[in-house]
Formats: structure tokens, C-alpha cells, sequence
């Protein structure tokens, strides 16, 4: 109905087909190269500026080499966080978090070794408590971390004329 009245050719608000302004193009493909490498990144800005756009991006780029899981509401503990990314990954848990945290770790190496990037997203962050915050810091980092001191060893046994 809504399409027809404005006289549309498609969903005003369809998330499959994006179009970025060049701004939000330049931030994505940061985003992006950031995801490479790791870390954690955040996106601030005005309401209204396109960081939903910019998500939705995220989770529709590429999605056979990137997973992107997304925690949308965030009004969680940390023990509510945990689950709602055990239950992105389909992973089934009970009992306690360093149990979660664990199988998360295993199931963000397992993506790893099978070449793809690990992005997930939480969205309205700023509304977490920052002990819940730091303790997702420290959960995305460990990946990266040992992916990165794996690599680095790899580099540092190799003989000098195949570097």
C-alpha cells in the first residue's frame, strides 16, 4: 500500500539492497579493514547519521567471509549478553559464564581457521553498564589475541630467505 500511494519500486525501509552515501561508503570500508585486523571498534554519532545503515551493511557485506552477530538490545547484563551471543552462534549452554565464554572462544577459533572474520555487533552500547563492556573487550580480544601470537610465531621460525 505504502509503495503504490508514493508510487515506490521497492520497500522504503528494505534492508537486502543498501545504498551508501559516500561518507558512510568511506566509513564502511574502515570498518571493514578493521574487522581484518581485529580489536574493537565503535561508531558514534548523531541520530540520524546512518549508523544503523552502516550495520545493516556490516551484516549484509560479504557474508561467506565475515559472521556478524548482532546483540540489538542492550539493557542486558553481562550473564544475558553471553547467552544472547551463545544463541547467535547456536551454541546451547547452562551454567556459568566462563563456560559460555569458553565455548564462544572455541566457536570464534573455529571461524577463524575456517578463513572468515568474526564481527559481532552490539548495538546502543553505550547503554551497557561498562563492567559488562569491558568484560565483552576482553572476551573479543582473547581471539585475536592468540591468532595473532600463532601468526607471529609462524613468521618468527621461518627462515630469513622465505620471508
Amino acid at each position: 500500500m505504502i509503495r503504490s500511494y508514493f508510487g515506490l519500486q521497492r520497500n522504503p525501509f528494505d534492508t537486502e539492497n543498501l545504498s551508501l552515501l559516500e561518507h558512510q561508503q568511506q566509513v564502511l570500508d574502515i570498518l571493514r579493514v578493521h574487522a581484518q585486523q581485529g580489536g574493537l571498534c565503535l561508531v558514534l554519532g548523531e541520530p540520524g547519521t546512518g549508523k544503523s545503515v552502516l550495520k545493516q551493511a556490516l551484516v549484509n557485506h560479504d557474508p561467506k567471509r565475515m559472521m556478524t552477530p548482532v546483540v540489538n538490545r542492550t539493557l542486558h547484563t553481562y550473564h544475558n549478553t553471553l547467552r544472547i551471543l551463545c544463541e547467535a552462534f547456536q551454541i546451547e549452554f547452562e551454567g556459568r559464564d566462563h563456560r559460555c565464554e569458553r565455548l564462544l572462544v572455541q566457536e570464534a577459533f573455529k571461524i577463524h581457521r575456517a578463513g572468515k572474520m568474526l564481527v559481532p555487533i552490539i548495538d546502543d552500547a553505550h547503554l551497557m553498564p561498562s563492567d559488562c563492556l569491558r568484560k565483552l573487550r576482553l572476551l573479543c580480544a582473547a581471539p585475536a589475541i592468540f591468532a595473532w601470537a600463532r601468526s607471529s610465531k609462524r613468521c618468527a621460525t621461518r627462515p630469513a630467505s622465505s620471508i
